[in-house]
């Protein structure tokens, strides 16, 4: 019987051997708890440490200086450089400290010599390749061979946490004889949650003294000290994978730590601050890059979805008819096997689906059930309590989004997913509840237990699809907004062919159609097919009069965050408030429109650049007072900004406004840039 990987508990009172700490109140007046090693480091004994204070321990100027930086902060601004004489000869020390509570942690570093040229000079190599990165497997794998590169490891490993907080090893770089964990995955139970110290495995850790807070008589908080010592659990563990140093630096994106970047030494490595901190430098350029890349993924995608839709403009097709002009560019666009349309005129499917009667009950069930503005998702309808006793024929995955017909009716679009089997090798199988073996300490091999601590697991994944990303159910709105255009212009075409008489009816139902196809139908602003033709007009009227325009492209920052932290009603809660706002702050010849997801645009007449710039700066702080009830952060925005030049089409126009607006998210969010 194969065995589980160990948990990691939490931290333990005890440091490494390789610096020492200081533990002082929060005046940093007085030192509560030193490591047992302060006297290799320091040339001072612990008793005297203890007696005499900060000032003597220290010196008075760099304890006045600690005491200052640190008033109103949370850490010194940065490390600082001092020496000081031990064992008759002058050692540079680099210290750093933070506070902790009502406590403040001091650490000290000696600082390993290191070629500053040289170390820059890699450092810059390494950040231009991730620069001209492209693509997020090529970026990840220049971070590895960047990170081994600056610190030397055997093995520098990028592992990315699901839902759940299992991680896989998605990138890697292994030097020759080391053992490969590419592909692996790791149960979220073998990642503590301060998995970011640097650690000589094997050597023995360093006590505090005293053991306790004299003043609270508890042990002190070393969670985020680089100088945590590891706990025996994870010692053990990572002696069961073969190795004896770790630097672990994490990858942290809006909603969270999106993974890890785990560096494994084989042998005992002494590592300079100057190189840990440039290894971080490069893990957060690469973090960075990576978010970059799939945002501007996402919003090509986007703008496929875009394309496909004003293909839609013109249609009065049955759904039989779209389907085949559309359908197969929209099952390739949503990787699925299968869709179907329900519309007025009656239904049309293409591609694998469902049989007739087991369609018709699902719409059934989602009509009665499901009353949210956002789509009905699931990537494994067997275990759903809607679907889980239909006949699905293979389907696994549904993407199901309603569309208004009207004020009573619905039409739906359904997108169907085949099963993905996978299987997963896990170092460790997550919720088995068993626990490792635990070697005796007589075992001639207990330096060797890759082979039974950490067994591997194959587990088959079956009745399952892709998961649908977040984007593509954002584009399923927005397509599904288009295709309530087409059935009401449907619907329309039908009145007007069998009741010609009843004129006030049909101008009712083309008021409506106008409606809807000029408005967002959650923020009642103009949509993008409406605002790209006020947009056509105005660069046609300002080539003819030489009449200055401008337009702002702006963004709502982190709002991904807001639905994953609240819900989407929340989320269109503040799409809704926002456009309310901005709209009664423009003046009577300017235009807002929704141009998708949570990106506007503004059309300002008669502005050049300087006056669109204006306009931008009383919207973002107009923005950013608002108050959304039941949101408890503040709501900010990105700028693009872009003049008319003589000769701009809309493309180009807005082509300057995108790249503004991506640079002042680059540069920060809740600012704006321009570009005339």
């Amino acid at each position: 019987m194969p065995t589980a990987s160990p948990s990691i508990r939490g931290p333990v009172s005890a440091t490494q051997p390789s610096g020492c700490v200081l533990i002082l109140d929060a005046d940093a007046s007085r030192v509560l708890q030193t490591s047992a090693n302060l006297p290799e480091i320091l040339g001072v004994s612990v008793d005297a440490a203890l007696a005499e204070g900060p000032g003597r321990l220290l010196g008075h100027d760099l304890a006045r200086r600690l005491r200052r930086e640190l008033q109103g902060r949370q850490r010194l601004p940065g490390a600082l450089s001092i020496k000081r004489r031990v064992a008759g000869g002058l050692r540079s020390l680099q210290l750093d400290a933070r506070r902790s509570g009502d406590r403040v942690l001091v650490e000290i570093e000696p600082l390993i010599r290191q070629g500053k040229r040289r170390l820059l000079a890699t450092l810059n190599a390494w950040l231009m390749r991730l620069a001209a990165a492209d693509h997020p497997d090529e970026l990840l794998d220049s971070l590895v061979a960047g990170v081994a590169d600056l610190t030397g490891h055997d093995r520098v490993l990028v592992c990315g946490f699901d839902a759940n907080g299992h991680g896989a090893v998605v990138a890697e770089r292994c030097a020759p004889g080391v053992p490969s964990f590419i592909g692996m995955r790791f149960p979220a139970s073998d990642f503590p949650p301060h998995m970011r110290e640097r650690s000589d495995v094997r050597a023995a850790a360093v006590p505090l003294i005293p053991a306790l807070d004299p003043c609270r008589q508890t042990r002190a908080d070393l969670s985020t000290s680089l100088l945590r010592s590891i706990s025996p659990e994870q010692q053990r563990y990572l002696t069961g994978m073969g190795v004896a140093s770790l630097l672990s630096i994490g990858m942290h994106g809006d909603g969270g730590l999106w993974g890890l970047v785990l560096c494994h030494g084989m042998a005992p490595h002494a590592l300079s601050p100057a190189v840990r901190d440039a290894a971080l430098g490069l893990v957060q350029m690469a973090t960075q890059r990576l978010f970059l890349l799939r945002a501007r993924s996402e919003a090509r995608f986007l703008q496929r979805v875009q394309e496909s839709r004003a293909l839609l403009d013109a249609e009065l097709s049955v759904p039989d008819t779209l389907l085949r002009r559309h359908g197969d560019n929209w099952l390739e666009l949503f990787s699925a096997q299968g869709l179907v349309l329900v519309m007025p005129e009656g239904n049309g499917q293409l591609g694998q689906v469902p049989r007739t009667a087991s369609l018709a009950l699902l719409v059934e069930r989602l009509e009665t059930t499901h009353h949210r503005p956002g789509p009905w998702v699931s990537q494994a309808l067997g275990h759903e309590p809607l679907t889980s006793d239909l006949a699905l024929d293979g389907a696994c995955g549904l993407l199901a989004v309603a569309f208004s017909l009207g004020e009573w009716r619905r039409g739906w679009l359904l997108l169907f997913r085949p099963e993905q089997r996978e299987t997963y090798a896990w170092v460790g199988l997550p919720d088995s509840g068993l626990e490792a073996a635990c070697p005796g300490e007589a075992l001639p091999d207990e330096q060797n237990l890759l082979g039974r601590l950490f067994s591997q697991w194959q587990e088959e994944i079956s009745g399952h699809s892709a998961a649908w990303e977040r984007i593509e159910r954002l584009a399923a709105r927005d397509l599904a907004e288009q295709l309530a255009v087409v059935a009401s212009a449907q619907e329309i075409n039908r009145l007007y062919c069998s009741l010609r008489q009843e004129q006030q009816a049909l101008a009712e139902a083309n008021r409506r159609l106008e409606h809807l196809a000029h408005h967002d139908a959650l923020t009642r602003v103009w949509n993008r097919y409406r605002i790209e033709q006020a947009m056509d007009a105005e660069l046609t009227a300002a080539e003819r009069c030489s009449r200055p325009m401008a337009v702002l492209l702006f963004d709502i920052d982190h709002f991904k965050r807001i639905n994953d932290d609240h819900d989407h009603e929340m989320g269109d809660r503040v799409l809704t408030m926002l456009a309310r706002e901005v709209e009664s702050t423009l003046r009577g010849c300017d235009y807002l429109g929704r141009w998708g997801g949570e990106e506007f645009v503004v059309l300002a007449t008669s502005s050049d650049l300087d006056a669109g710039l204006g306009l931008a700066e009383r919207l973002k702080q107009r923005i950013g007072a608002m108050a959304i009830p039941g949101l408890p952060c503040r709501i900010t925005a990105s700028f693009g900004v872009a003049a008319w030049r003589r000769d701009d089409t809309r493309k180009s126009l807005l082509s300057r406004a995108d790249d503004a607006m991506y640079r002042a998210k680059e540069a920060g969010r809740d600012r704006l840039e321009a570009q005339g």
